[in-house]
């Protein structure tokens, strides 16, 4: 909650709404990772899971999140995770943070290029350092 002074000098409480963060991984235990990062956060936030390209793009159109934690190697999508990145942030104007193992430098630079906010390797992750870029991509 904020406290806003209006012009008339009352003090009003401004309740901010839940950020929703969508979580797309086709790892299980990767997503209870990254869960467990956005719950730590101080930012209230709704969180949704999808395991492969197609259910994310599904809930993004029917939830249109704040924020999207995407992996780029989805087995079982129709659609790469590249093109799935372009579709979130072209279409939905979604932003969208891609969070990848086996991500190439070009393939990287292909979703920046795309809209994608940021590049977080899997290989360096670390949930207190995903914190502190989920507070201040959420505070946006």
């Amino acid at each position: 909650m904020t406290e806003v002074l209006t012009a008339e000098n009352e003090v009003m409480t401004e309740v901010k709404r839940p950020r929703t963060v969508l979580i797309v991984d086709d790892h299980a235990p990767m997503r209870m990772l990254m869960r467990a990062a956005v719950d730590g956060i101080s930012i209230p936030c709704r969180i949704l899971e999808a395991e492969n390209g197609d259910d994310a793009l599904k809930i993004a159109h029917e939830t249109l999140p704040d924020l999207v934690l995407l992996d780029i190697v989805l087995p079982g999508s129709s659609t790469s995770g590249v093109l799935v990145c372009s579709q979130l942030c072209k279409e939905l104007h979604t932003r969208v943070v891609i969070v990848s193992g086996q991500a190439s430098r070009a393939i990287a630079n292909a979703c920046l290029d795309a809209g994608a906010i940021a590049y977080v390797p899997k290989t360096t992750f670390s949930i207190q350092s995903l914190q502190v870029k989920l507070e201040e991509w959420l505070a946006q």
